[in-house]
Order: structure tokens, then C-alpha cells, then sequence
């Protein structure tokens, strides 16, 4: 008859095989969370906690010493008194000598009655004792319930839109075979240790299956729900005891009978069933290789035999250990137990002589007794040459059943591979991946935890918003080349990342990431930027400091340039570089004039152009070198741009390399809008210094300089089609202009009429100062709400006081300030609205300016600040 697993698993396969790879598969839409660009590289974040995997590994670990020292007829003895000196053993509970079940309630029962059929090795009693009171496989069996009801419950709260037992299932059966590893300080030596290895992971498979019944029935969900198929087809015999390898060469009979005589072609029919080939169409195949091998035929009829034979030795020993004779089967169980033990009392008369011998002597009568018998009739009737005969099959019935066991095992092996990738989309963790530690990740909602603690497996997702603050110096690869690296390194030293770090570190909290929500954290050091993330009104805080920073090295460098000795160094260095380059000048005016003199032979025209590059290039070399002696002479004013953004707070990558050392990466897109506000587009600028420009002419006042640091601007740019820019350019070529004019008017007049249809229009931004994104002032604002009076204020032009008008140019548009008062009734801090920046992949950035304390906007706040203060309710906001 067909192992009752045997039929189960076939069935698990058959509800997958219109579709195996999708049988299994966790989509990410359908996950709570998960990481990954695309489907292909999709990562679910797992972490088995330190307490659910004790539990693992100590169970498993306990079936292997239970197994390799209850066994004592077959275990060494060398082995044994190393096994029974381990500190563990002393705490292993008592194993009743008994093949059948003991005690228990009907779950436990179960199990220990299913045990040996699962593997030779595992007898009721031992099963009793590793999963009953007092042993671990009963905290194995807890976790998978316990694991189980959560999932089940988080799955309800999700709408039934996650499959979390089967997340479950598949991450604590990872786990239960990655256990494997840790059992040899527990098992004897070879070759004895495959085949307890093979029972004590046989044991964790019958620890999930007990689990995973009690939960689907408290879950009340019924026998024909999807889920139950798929679950069970994670938790397989074949994933827990190491594959088909494991399965066949451990001694376990899952599927019925000992496979490992072999299977036909077992790689090629797992390959066909993993693709939703036919398993009757397969099973056939197997039927006509075992016919085609007369060896393995005959090796696998006699493994039929012998598991039949079996089965019914086990009946009658459970039978005369329930009438009271445990102690008459102690030669039978070990016969039973052994590794081989049965087939080898098989193999020749005198053992065959032997074994009646021992089923007699066993007999208690009555219904065991009568099993004996009949035992020892099959015994009796063995034929070597053809053994399936004894149990009352012929040949052919008994490929058959060998060819279904196998057919069981392929199938898992089959839904194994169907499996794969979601298992490699497991990301498990170990809390070194990300600063903080699996808990912050955990606490984010970005992690599932394993554990056996009363907790949700994937917390709901609680985004921590924080300020993110970007700074960089402008210019930088032109200063280097200017100023030389090295010279241009101790800049940076000197004037830019100390600085700023001795600013940033009087904000700092004191912790070493951001799960207290406060302080500031240092996110990552480039060559010429530094990134912070921590509390908003820290980041504000902060920038207005670095700003400070770079005003005061701004109106130093212009103090020391100002003065005798660099001017007389500045003359000295171009009396020094005037000569030569004024040679270099007359060298290539000459060859230039050489080259456009008279038609010469090719070879001299070619010598005429090789000399005219030639004193080009000296001449760009002489004036480079002028260039930088008259920088390093000079020095170079410091000009940064820094902006703060608003968002979630970043997931800080922990990268530890054993060449490398640790590393740190902070990844968060507010980074990558802070990054973008700090860019110099100078078509924006240009726009400003035009009407800059033409406001000096108009008041005649050449001084006059902005009031404001930070621009946004956008010109007009039009995009011709193809075929008109083709157009326009051969009729121009033809000299025809107007018509290549009117070619391209199409395209322009819909620019224009789009430019002239819009309001505001998103542009470009030039940040030579700092910003803001309006959701960090916002945010700013509800954080400083109880230490600030804040007041909105709509300024016109004409409002401006003429005295500053005079000095410093304000805009000819109306100002839309913000401005936040401190308790002394003065401006802590301004704002103004610089306008719509379109970010390059972020879209549109309402931009602030976090205006300078000093200069114009420092004036405009000293003169206008009390009467803002004293505005009227609509000009304000809390």
C-alpha cells in the first residue's frame, strides 16, 4: 500500500503543476515589504531572532544527541562516551524504550505514531520524550504555532493580500535546515552520522507538520484552502533533510520505502515535474526503467518487501509493548531501528533463521502475537531472487510502489526547484546590514522578524521623517586644477569639513544613529559635499551656521587680498610669467600667419600646422601656469551652497569588508533633493545679474549688489522636430533665411504662447547661499511652533525703505517672507520664497531662501522686523 505521505505530497504537487513556479512565489505586490529594483532582483528582508533560533538549533541539536545515545546496540562505544560527556545529555529527558507511542495528548500521539515510518531510527518513545514535557522539539513545535498564529492574524489585518504563513513557513524551514551544519559535535562518526542525521532533521519535519496542524485548526480554516497546499509544500522532507541526497542516502522511508537503490533518470523526470510535466507520464518511465534493469529492479522489489515487512514488525511490536511485554521486543526493535538492520536479517538463510527465532520469542499472543506470525511467515517465505513474492505481490506490483514512492520524492524535489526562487529572495539578516541594527530596521517596518517572542513578525511601517542637510563647494574640479590637489585638500581641511563638523557636533545627540529622533548624524564625507540628516529645526540651525561660516572666510580672504604684500606678490608673478607668454603669443601669431600665407608642397603645410599646435599648446601651458600661481597667490573665496530637505528618514547601510574596513552608506531620496538644491545653474543666475544689471544703470549706481543668494530661473528653450530643423537648415543653406525662419516659427510662437498661458514657471536653481524646500520649512516651523512668533508677509518693492534700496537690489516682484521671531521680539530667522525649481527625476521643488543675518536681507529684517511683529492676525500663522 502507498505511504500516507507518499499520496499527500503527490496531491500538494498536483494542486501546483498547472503553474509550480507561481505555486510558491511571493509577489512583491503581493508583500507588505520588500527591497529590489525589479521583479527579477526582488529581496524579502528576514531576520530569524537570536531567542527563535536557540530554539532551532537546541531542539535539533537534542534529537541528534537523543538519537546517537539512545541507540546504544548500534552506536560505538567510543562514540557513546564521547556523546554521553557532553553538558547536554545531562539535560536530555528519559526516553522510553518503546517502537510505538506512549503518552500525550492526540497531537503528540500522532507524531510518535508517524515517527518510524518517517525514519527507522525515530521510535515512539524517543519522539515522546524530545517533543512532551521537559524536551525541546515541544518549544519547536510552540514556535511553529506560535509563529503561525501570528502570520495567520497579520495576514487577516492585511486583507488576505500577503501569503505570511507560507513567509513564515519558508524562512523557519531555511532555518531548520541550515541546523544541519551544527550537528556533528552531536552525531558518531562516519558513516554512522549521516543516518542520524538524517532521523534528527526527520524530526524537526515532523515537529513542523505537528505545528502546522494545531494552527490550521485554531486558524478554523478549512482542509481545501489553497494556502494549506502551498505551506505544506515549504515544510517538505526533501528541503529539510538536504534534498533528494539526504532523503535517499540518510535511511528515511517518508515516502514509503527505502529509495536508495536508485531512480531512473531522476534529475531529467525532476526537471519535466518542475515544469508541470505529467507525473503519470513520468511514473511510467520510472516503471520502464526499473523493468529495463534487472540489479535495480530486483534491488527496488526488495525494497518494497522490506518496508512492508517492516510496517508490520512495527505493528506487532507496538502491539506487545500495549499487552504489557515491553521488555520481549528489545531484539526487534533493534532490528527495526538499525541502519540496514532488517534487510540484512534478510539476506541469507541462517539470518533469516535468526530473525524467526526473535519474532517467536517476542510473541505475547493474542492480536500481536498473531502479527508475529505472520511476520515470521513472510520471513519464512523470503526469496532472494524474487522477495516481493513473500508479502503477496508480484514483481510488477511491487515496481509499481517503488515507482510511486519515487514518484513522491520527485514531485518534492520538483516543487523544491519550483521553490528556489523565492527561497534566494529570502534576504535573511543579521542586523549588521544597516546602522541601528535589525531592531531600528525591524521598528521601521522594514524587517520580518522570526521570533518567539510576542511581537508582530512585520511592523506597520512607521515612516520617520527628518531633515536632510547637503552642502558642497562650488567649482571644486576647477579649483583643483587651479590650486593643485594637495593645496586644494587643506582648503577643504582647513576651511570647509572641520568647520562644519565642529558645527554639526554642537547639535549632535549623542547616539550613533537616529532612533532617538534627535541630534545630528553625519550621512556621508565626499570630496566636496557633506550630507547630515537629524531634527529639522537642527538641520535650520546648522545651516545657518555653515552659512556663517563661509561670510566670515569670504570677509577674511578679501581683508588679506586687499593688502601690500599680496598685491606686490600678484606684480611680481605677472612681471615673472609676462615674458615668457608674450613669447609664446608672438610664436603662434607667427606660425598662424605661416600657415595662412601661400599654398607650399603638403609636407611643408603639414610642419606648418604641426608648429601651429605646438605654440599652442605652450602658450595654454604658460597661461595655466599664470593662472594657478596668480590663485595660489590670491586665494579663492569659499563659495557653498546648502540646502535642507524634508522626508523619511535615510536607511543607513552598514558595508564591512575585511580589506576595506567598515563602511557606511546613507540612502534616503530627501538626500538626492538636498543634493539637487545646492546646484549653479548659471542661465538663472544670468537672468538675475541682468536685472541686477539694469537696475545699477537706472539708479546709476554701480555698488549696488543682491540682496539675496539663492535664484531660480528658467529661459525660454524650444525643441525643433526633425524634419523642420532639417528644413530650416537647408533653406538657410540655400540662402534663404526667412524661409528657414518660418520653418521653425511653429515651434516658437507655441513656446511663447505656453510661457505667456502658465503662471509660475519651474526652473533652474542657483544656490550660492541656503535653502529650503517648503515641506522643511513647514516642518521647521510646527518644530520651533513654541519658541518662535511666526509671521507671513507679503512685501512689494515699494515698500522696501529707499535707504536699503540704494544698497542692495531686492527683486522687482512682490517678497513672500516668513519670518520667526524669538522671545526678545527680534528675527531669528527669514525666509523668502525663491519660487517652482524643477529637480532633474523629482519634479517640482517649492524652493526658500534661509536668508543671510547680515547684508540686505539682515538690513531688511532690523528696519521692517518690528512692524511685522505687530502685523495684524491675517498677515500671521502660528
Amino acid at each position: 500500500m502507498p505511504s500516507a505521505i507518499a499520496v499527500r505530497r503527490l496531491e500538494i504537487f498536483s494542486a501546483a503543476r498547472s503553474d509550480p513556479g507561481a505555486f510558491l512565489r511571493l509577489d512583491r505586490d503581493g508583500l507588505r515589504f520588500s527591497l529590489g529594483t525589479s521583479i527579477a532582483d526582488l529581496a524579502i528582508p528576514i531576520q530569524i531572532a537570536a531567542d527563535a533560533r536557540a530554539i532551532v538549533r537546541g531542539a535539533i541539536s537534542d534529537a541528534a544527541l537523543l538519537l546517537s545515545t539512545h541507540h546504544r546496540g548500534f552506536v560505538p562505544a567510543d562514540d557513546l562516551d564521547r556523546l554521553i560527556l557532553r553538558e547536554e545529555y545531562a539535560a536530555l529527558p528519559p526516553v522510553d524504550a518503546r517502537l510505538g507511542a506512549t503518552v500525550g495528548g492526540p497531537d503528540l500521539r500522532g507524531a510518535a505514531q508517524l515517527a518510524a515510518a518517517v525514519h527507522p531510527a525515530l521510535t515512539g518513545g524517543l519522539v515522546t520524550a524530545w517533543m512532551g514535557k521537559g524536551g525541546r522539539g515541544r518549544s519547536l513545535v510552540a514556535l511553529w504555532i506560535e509563529l503561525l498564529r501570528h502570520a495567520f492574524d497579520e495576514m487577516a489585518a492585511a486583507r488576505d493580500r500577503e501569503r505570511t504563513p507560507l513567509l513564515v513557513a519558508l524562512a523557519l524551514s531555511a532555518e531548520c535546515a541550515a541546523a544541519e551544519r551544527e550537528l556533528r559535535p552531536f552525531l558518531p562518526a562516519p558513516p554512522l552520522d549521516r543516518y542520524l542525521r538524517a532521523a534528527a532533521l526527520a524530526a524537526a519535519w515532523l515537529a513542523a507538520r505537528t505545528g502546522l496542524a494545531r494552527a490550521w485548526r485554531e486558524a478554523g480554516r478549512g482542509v481545501d484552502d489553497p494556502l494549506l497546499a502551498r505551506i505544506e509544500a515549504a515544510i517538505s522532507p526533501v528541503s529539510l533533510l538536504g534534498g533528494r541526497a539526504g532523503v535517499v542516502h540518510g535511511g528515511a522511508t517518508p515516502y514509503g520505502c527505502d529509495l536508495s537503490p536508485g531512480v531512473p533518470r531522476a534529475d531529467e523526470h525532476a526537471s519535466r515535474l518542475a515544469e508541470g510535466g505529467d507525473p503519470e507520464a513520468v511514473r511510467a518511465e520510472v516503471l520502464a526503467g526499473l523493468a529495463a534493469d534487472g540489479d535495480l529492479s530486483l534491488r527496488a522489489e526488495a525494497a518494497v518487501a522490506v518496508a512492508r515487512l517492516r510496517e508490520l514488525v512495527g505493528a506487532a511490536i507496538a502491539g506487545a509493548e500495549e499487552a504489557g511485554a515491553a521488555a520481549r521486543p528489545d531484539a526487534l526493535r533493534a532490528v527495526f531501528s538499525a541502519p540496514g538492520a532488517l534487510a540484512a536479517a534478510l539476506s541469507g538463510d541462517a539470518e533469516r533463521k535468526a530473525l524467526v527465532r526473535a519474532l517467536g520469542d517476542a510473541s505475547p499472543g493474542g492480536d500481536a502475537g498473531a502479527l508475529l506470525e505472520r511476520a515470521a511467515r513472510v520471513v519464512k517465505a523470503w526469496k532472494p531472487r524474487e522477495p516481493a513474492a513473500a508479502v503477496g505481490l508480484d514483481r510488477r506490483a511491487a515496481r509499481g510502489e517503488y515507482a510511486l514512492a519515487a514518484m513522491a520524492l520527485l514531485a518534492d524535489v520538483a516543487l523544491e526547484r519550483a521553490a528556489a526562487p523565492v527561497r534566494r529572495a529570502m534576504s535573511f539578516r543579521t542586523g549588521r546590514e544597516a546602522e541601528g541594527g535589525a531592531d531600528a530596521e525591524w521598528e521601521a517596518g522594514r524587517l520580518y522578524r522570526i521570533s518567539g517572542r510576542p511581537a508582530p513578525i512585520l511592523q506597520d511601517t512607521k515612516e520617520r521623517l527628518t531633515g536632510h542637510l547637503f552642502a558642497d563647494v562650488k567649482d571644486f574640479t576647477r579649483r583643483t586644477a587651479l590650486l593643485g590637489q594637495a593645496s586644494m585638500a587643506e582648503f577643504l581641511r582647513r576651511e570647509f569639513y572641520v568647520p562644519i563638523l565642529a558645527s554639526a557636533k554642537e547639535h549632535f545627540g549623542g547616539m550613533q544613529h537616529l532612533a532617538d529622533r534627535g541630534g545630528v548624524a553625519l550621512n556621508n564625507l565626499l570630496g566636496d559635499a557633506v550630507s547630515f540628516a537629524g531634527r529639522i529645526d537642527e538641520m535650520v540651525a546648522l545651516a545657518r551656521a555653515i552659512r556663517a561660516q563661509f561670510a566670515a572666510y569670504a570677509a577674511r580672504l578679501a581683508r588679506e587680498i586687499s593688502s601690500d604684500v599680496v598685491a606686490r606678490q600678484i606684480a611680481a608673478i605677472e612681471r615673472a610669467h609676462a615674458g615668457p607668454l608674450e613669447g609664446a603669443r608672438a610664436e603662434r601669431a607667427a606660425a598662424e600667419a605661416a600657415l595662412a600665407g601661400a599654398p607650399v608642397p603638403e609636407p611643408q603645410h603639414a610642419a606648418r600646422v604641426a608648429r601651429l599646435a605646438r605654440a599652442r599648446a605652450e602658450e595654454a601651458r604658460l597661461a595655466g601656469e599664470r593662472e594657478r600661481a596668480l590663485g595660489r597667490a590670491s586665494g579663492e573665496v569659499l563659495e557653498a551652497g546648502v540646502f535642507v530637505s524634508y522626508g523619511a528618514a535615510p536607511v543607513v547601510l552598514a558595508i564591512e569588508d575585511e580589506v576595506f574596513g567598515r563602511n557606511r552608506v546613507a540612502i534616503a531620496e530627501k538626500i538626492n533633493e538636498s543634493a539637487r538644491g545646492t546646484a549653479r545653474a548659471a542661465p538663472s543666475r544670468a537672468r538675475a545679474d541682468a536685472g541686477l544689471a539694469a537696475e545699477r544703470a537706472r539708479r546709476r549706481a554701480p555698488g549696488l549688489e543682491h540682496a539675496w543668494s539663492v535664484f531660480i530661473g528658467q529661459p525660454l528653450q524650444v525643441s525643433f522636430a526633425p524634419e523642420a530643423e532639417a528644413t530650416a537648415l537647408r533653406l538657410y543653406r540655400a540662402a534663404d533665411a526667412p524661409g528657414a525662419m518660418r520653418a521653425l516659427a511653429a515651434a516658437v510662437r507655441d513656446v511663447l504662447e505656453a510661457a505667456a498661458r502658465d503662471g509660475e514657471r519651474p526652473g533652474d536653481i542657483y544656490n550660492s547661499g541656503a535653502a529650503l524646500s517648503s515641506e522643511a520649512l513647514e516642518a521647521f516651523l510646527a518644530e520651533a511652533g513654541a519658541a518662535r512668533e511666526v509671521r507671513r508677509i507679503e512685501l512689494a518693492p515699494g515698500e522696501i525703505p529707499e535707504a536699503l534700496r540704494a544698497r542692495w537690489w531686492y527683486g522687482d516682484e512682490p517678497l513672500s517672507l516668513v519670518a520667526c521671531f524669538g522671545k526678545d521680539g527680534r528675527v531669528a530667522e527669514l525666509f523668502r520664497r525663491v519660487g517652482a525649481a524643477s529637480f532633474k527625476g523629482l519634479g517640482e521643488v517649492v524652493v526658500w531662501e534661509l536668508c543671510a543675518d547680515g547684508a540686505g536681507p539682515g538690513a531688511l529684517a532690523q528696519e521692517l522686523g518690528a512692524a511685522w511683529l505687530r502685523g495684524s492676525a491675517a498677515e500671521s500663522s502660528p
